[in-house]
């Protein structure tokens, strides 16, 4: 909601720690440059001047303005502009052409339309052009509503209740990866099953894949995903029996799947703060090859660090991105970052025979929106008809509605169904069946679209248990307020030292976090009465 390399956004900062830390001026560009694009970005101009700004891979940047147009013959944008090099020299300016297929990311604050060159809009971050529908995220930007695609089973359904959310820590091209979330579906009593994807924030969504993993089921049976992405058939619920937590010993809150979740606020003195609740579990009749369920998602944490990091930004937030798409030194230093600090759900079991906690693994996954529920297969087994676990994790970053056991009977390998119909808005659209079962294209879904998928089920069996597999990116759009925050300093701090950052910003941190709830899902865009294209 899998591929977790980080949490949500976070690997745009870990670029900016190497912008900032390999030259002894890392972000100067000469002076044209940087009036350029502080001209750009005056939030009084954004949305009076039209501009493009093309980042290309071998590090030119163009500044397109006003008007440009696409020669689709020839692959080119066309318009008036300047063209600086790597090091920021202004080296060219009036008529210009750039190569669509050299540019790794667009810059924009104009909105684009759906006759735009597609390449254009799946590379564009867009600037200011929140004014129109946004006004809650101008006056806290740092609670606006975020999220990757959400998915309900209902497309009726309450924000409230989405049932998946895709790729979270996909926030650009070169981070694209494939997501496995469970769909946590009833009884299934005919061949076919939709699943209607919104965009609900002010992003741009690019959706590579999409399909359903189908697993074939009895009464008696579910099947849980791990955190390694691996599906296992289960049988038997034991029920938590008690707990020790730091707000009391009633097991009632994580007892039961009801959504009345478990969460605590976070260290008003250092936001990686860790605390420990204590489990066990009795009446256990099978004692074999048991796993630990969880239903859990994350708090509003993660969401308040990516929006931070985009206004420290600024108005360098494309030079950034570009940055970022033409490294290859991400991933691998990011994992000592603040997702590191930050950590996982750490669980152990207790073992009597030398009165030691054992460590079994940990489960992580980004995102605010949807439940996330998954297994972790446990190495031990459980010496009488009870047994202790405990967790730890972060302060104020985890919601947790339920733990269980169950035990394990099987690894099994799912069944791939793709969209056999798309529907944009209750109409059929040929061309976005097309785009999401073809490999090499993307179904693009702007603020506020929303697209349903049907599918059909094998009919040798019954009832399914459903996943749901989403590969893609997304790409946040830059508010206005965000570009007025600039502090490049900071962002830096954020990288180099994350152990500090959190402990400076835990003041900040605790303003938002008290009424970041209620901001965040009441500036949701919606997709009834919204659609970024005007229809």
């Amino acid at each position: 909601m899998k591929n977790r390399i980080t949490f949500r956004g976070i690997t745009i900062l870990l670029l900016m720690g190497i912008m900032l830390t390999c030259t002894p001026k890392p972000y100067f560009f000469r002076n044209n440059y940087q009036d350029a694009n502080r001209l750009l970005h005056e939030t009084q101009n954004l949305n009076k001047e039209y501009f493009l700004k093309a980042h290309l891979q071998n590090g030119d940047v163009y500044i397109l303005r006003d008007t440009w147009e696409i020669d689709t013959v020839q692959n080119l944008i066309l318009g008036t502009g300047s063209r600086f090099d790597y090091n920021r020299n202004k080296i060219s300016e009036g008529l210009l052409s750039v190569v669509l297929d050299s540019v790794v990311i667009f810059e924009t604050n104009k909105m684009l339309e759906k006759t735009e060159s597609k390449r254009i809009r799946a590379l564009a971050i867009l600037a200011g052009v929140d004014v129109a529908v946004g006004a809650l995220c101008l006056t806290n930007p740092k609670a606006c509503f975020g999220s990757c695609p959400t998915f309900y089973i209902n497309g009726e359904d309450n924000f409230h209740f989405a049932d998946a959310e895709g790729f979270s820590n996909a926030i650009s091209p070169s981070m694209e990866y494939f997501d496995i979330d469970a769909l946590n579906n009833s009884r299934i009593f005919s061949n076919t099953f939709s699943l209607t994807m919104k965009n609900e924030a002010l992003e741009s969504h690019m959706i590579r894949n999409l399909k359903l993993l189908a697993f074939p089921r009895s009464r008696e049976q579910r099947i849980y995903q791990s955190p390694q992405n691996e599906f296992y058939r289960c049988e038997n619920n034991y029920l938590l029996a008690e707990v020790n937590s730091p707000e009391g010993n009633d097991p009632f809150l994580l007892k039961f799947q009801d959504r009345k979740e478990r969460f605590s606020l976070a260290d008003p003195d250092n936001l990686s703060s860790k605390e420990e609740i204590i489990l066990t579990f009795d009446k256990i009749e099978d004692r074999q090859d048991l796993g630990l369920l969880i239903n859990f998602r994350q708090t509003l944490m993660t969401t308040y660090f990516i929006y931070s990091a985009m206004g420290y930004m600024g108005d360098e937030v494309g030079d950034i991105f570009a940055t970022m798409e033409t490294s290859s030194a991400t991933k691998e230093q990011l994992e000592n970052g603040i997702k590191k600090e930050l950590g996982d759900i750490d669980i152990y079991v207790f073992d009597k025979s030398n009165g030691s906690w054992i460590h079994q693994g940990g489960f992580y996954e980004t995102g605010p929106v949807a439940f996330n529920r998954q297994i972790l297969p446990l190495k031990t087994t459980a010496e009488a008809a009870s047994i202790k676990i405990k967790i730890i994790l972060n302060k104020g970053l985890w919601r947790i509605d339920d733990l269980a056991l169950t035990n394990i009977r099987e690894k099994l390998q799912p069944k791939e169904i793709l969209p056999c119909e798309v529907f944009n808005r209750d109409m059929p659209d040929a061309i976005a069946k097309e785009e999401i079962n073809a490999d090499d294209q993307y179904l693009i879904s702007m603020s506020g679209s929303e697209y349903k998928f049907l599918f059909e089920l094998p009919a040798a069996h019954d009832d399914y248990e459903l996943f749901l597999y989403t590969k893609g990116y997304y790409l946040e759009w830059m508010r206005e307020s965000w570009i007025k925050d600039k502090d490049l300093l900071k962002l830096r701090q954020m990288i180099v030292n994350p152990k500090k950052y959190l402990r400076l910003e835990a003041e900040s941190y605790k303003e938002y976090e008290q009424t970041m709830e209620e901001q965040f899902w009441d500036s949701k865009i919606d997709t009834k009465n919204f659609s970024y294209y005007g229809t």
